[in-house]
Formats: C-alpha cells, sequence, structure tokens
C-alpha cells in the first residue's frame, strides 16, 4: 500500500506542476550570487538551492533576494557554475513554506558540536564573492518552473 501511495504522488507530481495556472507563475529578473547543494544524489537527483539577488527598477531600495530550489539530474553540469552571473529572468512559484531564515553554516549534530568544523553552506558565483548575503534573515522560498524540483522517495 505504502509502495503504492508513493508511486501516486511520483507520477502525478509532475502533472501538478503542468496544471497549474500561469497566475501563480512569477516573473522575477535577477542575477544568481550564491549556490548551495547537498553533497548526497538520490533518486538520480541532486538537490539545490540558489540564491538570486532581485534587480528591482526602483532605485534606492535595499536589495532583495529569494531561495529558489531546483534538483537537476546528478549527471547534469551546470554551465553557470563557472561563470560570472548575469542578469536574467526566472519563471519562479511562490513557496511560503519554504520561507526561511538564511543560514551561513550547516548545522552539526548535536553529539559532534566540540569537534564540528563550520562548514558553509553557500558558495558565491565567480565576481560575486564580496556580495552581502543576507545571513541570519527570512528568505521567500520559490521554486523554479524551468529547473524542476524532482520529489524525493
Amino acid at each position: 500500500m505504502a509502495a503504492a501511495l508513493v508511486l501516486l504522488g511520483t507520477v502525478n507530481s509532475p502533472n501538478f506542476v503542468f496544471s497549474e495556472t500561469t497566475s501563480k507563475v512569477e516573473k522575477i529578473r535577477g542575477r544568481i550570487v550564491a549556490y548551495s547543494s547537498d553533497p548526497a544524489c538520490l533518486n538520480g537527483n541532486g538537490y539545490w538551492s540558489m540564491l538570486i539577488r532581485v534587480q528591482d527598477r526602483k532605485t534606492g531600495t535595499l536589495p532583495r533576494f529569494v531561495q529558489v530550489q531546483f534538483s537537476p539530474p546528478c549527471s547534469k553540469h551546470l554551465e553557470w557554475l563557472g561563470h560570472r552571473p548575469f542578469v536574467q529572468k526566472f519563471r519562479l512559484r511562490r513557496r511560503q513554506d519554504a520561507d526561511s531564515v538564511l543560514k551561513e553554516f550547516y548545522d552539526c549534530a548535536p553529539e559532534s558540536a566540540e569537534k564540528c568544523r563550520q562548514l558553509r553552506m553557500w558558495r558565491p558565483l565567480p565576481g560575486m564573492e564580496d556580495e552581502k548575503l543576507p545571513f541570519g534573515q527570512q528568505v521567500p522560498g520559490y521554486r523554479a518552473m524551468d529547473l524542476p524540483l524532482a520529489p524525493v522517495v
């Protein structure tokens, strides 16, 4: 029974994404400034997040950042990782359940707190090393429509 439910969720997940109305898709203009990836590869997919600095046309406003989750196939090379980012348009769907306070370091397991090395969670793209990221602040969560988020089985 459990296997049938997992299979049903896996088969229906892509259909749910494609059946969404276009009014829920936001077009955001911005630049990828940093990325974070889970070192594990599950079900043939990697689980990544990118931090986008939104380019508002208004002048004098503070930079606004959004976090976007996506999961490319493990075998896919992400060309943008090695290049200086440029301003581009992203088609994103808002996920309020993915809003989170941006952490600078990965959490350590409670039993290893004394000998735990703090590992940086976010890696800047080339040319973005001096970008001030909003660590400790709430960042809105999104899902990329052009970079799907694979279900974890």
